[in-house]
């Protein structure tokens, strides 16, 4: 934001009117009017997340655990709100879990396991990664839409729904009751299910191919080079068994050493193939665990604090860029005209198209009282007034919050 700031300060004077000094004091006094509002939210915030983790923990709390987590899910979706993040609603999530994942893996989630799922993300870019084709032989290029922040809320349903369907929590990797907060950064779009707790990896169609041909080339060899004399043997014994056969066969020392010769190669042949197996499955739980640390940016309150400052910037600079082009506008102006040159100038700057949220800037403004006109006939104070009348607030912002409980934002 600081650079954002100089810039502003730096572009040329409305009619030479302003010093880059007096429009860094501006830009000061903005943000730390919302600063002290972010404050109070941050307070609220954290007292409803203590709420809500100790009411989860007594299983006897039902009703005031379920309150308690709608309030944080409420303030948490009006921060997110606030910091630019937008909803990934559940026909994305589905389209995400049915797309082929970047990673070479299989993820399984179920979201009936949860009585809250929000999963909010910032920022698209798009990359090209290379990824191996099903043979391992050759990789081809692909281009994958990459989130540059992921932002997952959770709320896992309580034990008794779990015991109505006859599920136990522990195949689903999930805690009944449990209410989860992550921030990751860089996901690829398609890989979006793997952030959920209850991601489970389960094996491709191609892992069965790679570790059933070769355990079945190995069983056959083993079969035919160790298994058959054990196997004659064993037919004997049982055709003498069942009375099949008139002559009973004899069991002497290199009988005896045939038959548990044979079972014991039978026994590490199947060992082994199992150990492969399950070696393979660790690996990939390996690469999700190494993916997910990695991507991993902060966890409970520390995603709380992160929105908070997320979401002071974003306000700050909406107010900063609407007042700055109203100002060097030269006369009133319109809202379109106004979202048209704010973009103009942010594509220019920073080769990158944004979507200024101009309504929400031009809201901000009026309540900090630097809004003149009508939506027609936009324009701002100038900006020694508004120092003057920002100077004005901040003496009086503690005295206005006692009174009122309002904050930077509140009726000057």
């Amino acid at each position: 934001m600081t650079t954002l700031a100089a810039e502003l300060a730096d572009l040329p004077s409305p009619g030479g009117g302003w010093a880059a000094d007096d429009f860094h004091l501006f830009g000061r006094m903005v943000s730390s009017l919302y600063h002290v509002e972010f404050h109070g939210r941050a307070r609220r915030l954290t007292d409803a997340w203590d709420d809500a983790a100790g009411a989860a923990a007594d299983p006897g709390a039902t009703a005031a655990a379920a309150a308690a987590a709608a309030t944080v899910s409420g303030e948490l979706v009006g921060l997110l709100d606030d910091a630019n993040y937008v909803e990934v609603g559940p026909a994305e999530l589905h389209r995400a879990m049915a797309s082929e994942s970047a990673l070479p893996l299989r993820i399984e989630v179920e979201v009936d396991d949860y009585d809250a799922l929000l999963v909010y993300r910032r920022g698209t870019r798009t990359e090209t990664v290379p990824t191996a084709t099903w043979r391992g032989l050759r990789t081809r290029l692909r281009t994958v839409t990459v989130d540059e922040r992921v932002v997952v809320h959770t709320r896992v349903k309580p034990a008794s729904s779990f015991a109505e369907r006859g599920i136990d929590p522990a195949e689903r990797n999930v805690v009944p009751g449990h209410m989860g907060l992550k921030q990751f950064r860089d996901v690829p779009r398609a890989d979006l299910e793997m952030l959920l707790p209850s991601a489970r990896v389960r094996m491709r169609p191609v892992d069965s191919v790679i570790v059933g041909v070769p355990a079945v080339a190995s069983g056959i060899a083993v079969l035919v080079t160790k298994l058959l004399p054990t196997l004659g043997l064993m037919f004997v014994l049982v055709g003498a068994w069942l009375g099949l056969r008139d002559e009973q066969p004899r069991l002497d020392q290199g009988a005896l050493v045939v038959l548990f010769g044979g079972l014991a190669t039978l026994g590490a042949f199947l060992v082994r193939q199992w150990t492969k197996l399950k070696n393979r499955r660790l690996t990939y739980l390996k690469m999700l665990s190494e993916s997910l640390y990695f991507r991993t940016v902060a966890d409970g309150p520390g995603v709380l604090h992160a929105l908070l400052d997320a979401a002071e910037q974003q306000e700050t600079v909406e107010v900063l860029l609407a007042y700055r082009f109203l100002a060097a506008a030269g006369g009133p102006i319109t809202t379109p005209e106004l979202d048209a040159e704010v973009q103009r100038w942010l594509r220019e700057a920073y080769h990158a198209e944004v979507d200024f949220q101009v309504d929400d800037a031009l809201a901000k403004l009026r309540a900090l009282g630097l809004l003149t006109g009508d939506e027609s006939r936009l324009s701002v104070r100038p900006l020694p007034e508004a120092l003057v009348r920002l100077d004005r607030r901040w003496d009086d912002v503690f005295g206005r919050r006692a009174r009122t409980g309002t904050g930077a934002g509140g009726p000057a």
